[in-house]
């Protein structure tokens, strides 16, 4: 079957014209039709509907459409994987990110790589780590970087940075002016989190879990999407919150939040950079990673 058929059949689709497909893929509206009529020949199925005043795709047709989308978007990203090879390091780097990684720890490390590599153009996606290692197997993306291991087959793993889990409080709660707290006065605190599928949260639970404290063990006062929500319900008094020293740095400094060490409970992680084994590294992608462990052993990359 001939890509350029499905071309056509993806124009039209999105145009709901034959003309306008015509017009956007340099070809005349008669070569447009006999696209499509070949396609519909191939398939021996109607796949769009002329009788309306606007062109509308079967049933058929949007099946086909959607296979269309996703085998052109392959290809293109197939076209560019394989070309990364040739010269100088040039294409496309499509990260995806966890919170902490993301917002915090990435944003100046991809500064440094663009500066060393300007012909990478990068692009940056910031989920939870679920979804992350999700679009990482759907091959939406090259690498992840989240904020705890992922052990599943076909994903390599491996440690990039490091990070604290602290305890948040608002600046006028009581715990605010002591030096430290007790894991055992935490019980029945008023608790923000992270949704349950956040990294920051599943380490900081198995650790709850180690230090015999339940999840239940407090009083879920909200449960967000997000970290600067999390912080946000912090300053505003919603409750206290367990969260990565990173993110609540600015915070601390403005004096908007308080960290106190709890006595009982030390939290640190690594961050981790994830990525298929079986699939070939693009140069992009493969000069990231050396980036990333170069600059974590203390070298300034060129």
């Amino acid at each position: 079957m001939n890509l350029n058929y499905l071309e056509t059949l993806v124009a039209v689709a999105r145009y709901r014209s034959f003309s306008h497909a015509a017009h956007t893929l340099n070809l005349t509206q008669p070569a447009v039709s006999k696209h499509i009529s070949l396609l519909e020949q191939h398939y021996g199925i109607e796949l769009v509907s002329r009788t309306s005043r606007r062109v509308e795709l079967t049933d058929a047709g949007q099946v086909l459409y959607n296979y269309s989308v996703q085998l052109l978007d392959t290809m293109a990203r197939a076209y560019e994987d394989v070309r990364s090879f040739a010269g100088e390091i040039k294409g496309t780097l499509n990260i995806g990110a966890s919170t902490i990684p993301g917002h915090y720890v990435l944003p100046p490390l991809l500064g440094r790589f663009a500066s060393a590599y300007p012909d990478v153009k990068v692009s940056l996606e910031i989920a939870n780590t679920g979804k992350i290692t999700a679009r990482l197997r759907e091959e939406a993306i090259h690498i992840g970087a989240v904020g705890a291991p992922v052990k599943e087959d076909g994903i390599a793993c491996q440690a990039f940075a490091e990070d604290e889990i602290v305890l948040a409080v608002p600046v006028m709660h009581p715990f605010a002016d002591r030096r430290e707290v007790d894991l055992s006065e935490l019980i029945g605190e008023r608790m923000v989190t992270r949704e349950k599928q956040s990294g920051t949260r599943r380490i900081i639970e198995e650790n709850l879990r180690l230090s015999k404290i339940p999840p239940d063990a407090f009083r879920t006062a909200g449960e967000f999407g997000s970290t600067e929500a999390v912080l946000a319900a912090v300053e505003a008094g919603l409750g206290l919150s367990f969260v990565s020293r990173w993110s609540v740095r600015r915070a601390e400094e403005l004096n908007k939040i308080k960290t106190i060490p709890v006595k009982g409970l030390s939290i640190s992680r690594s961050l981790y950079l994830i990525y298929a084994r079986d699939r070939v590294i693009t140069r992009p992608a493969q000069a990231f990673l050396d980036f990333i462990l170069q600059t974590e052993n203390g070298d300034s990359p060129e």
